[in-house]
């Protein structure tokens, strides 16, 4: 309980962040995957949307995206560790997290369309 005690709150709420976002991942059945691919979709206008997505291979990328996006939280709380060294600034710390966030969910999408791209409609 000391350790947990000495760590910073947000190495304390990224730790609950990414327990939780990966029960909710899986528990949610791939509600979480769905919702995190449409703060991304502009990316991949060029690709029909998740709604004519069909196949096997879509139900189990939803649910794998939902639970791999907790890392992000593991990487916004060592981002904020290393940038808080340059500045104190608490938006531009909120903001680089997000950010990480965001493109973390970019970048698991990204991977499971281009793993996938032969299988989309």
């Amino acid at each position: 309980m000391v350790f947990w005690k000495s760590w910073s709150f947000n190495i304390k709420f990224s730790l609950v962040a990414f327990f939780i976002t990966a029960v909710l991942g899986l528990l949610s059945m791939g509600v979480l995957g769905s919702l995190l691919y449409y703060p991304v979709s502009f990316l991949f206008s060029s690709y029909p949307t998740l709604n004519d997505w069909t196949g096997d291979w879509v139900w189990p990328s939803v649910i794998m995206v939902g639970m791999l996006w907790s890392f992000g939280f593991v990487f916004g709380a060592v981002a904020w560790y290393y940038i808080q060294k340059i500045t104190q600034s608490k938006a531009l710390l909120i903001a680089s997290y997000v950010f990480i966030l965001w493109l973390w969910a970019a970048l698991l999408w990204s991977f499971m369309i281009m793993v996938n791209i032969d299988q989309i409609a």
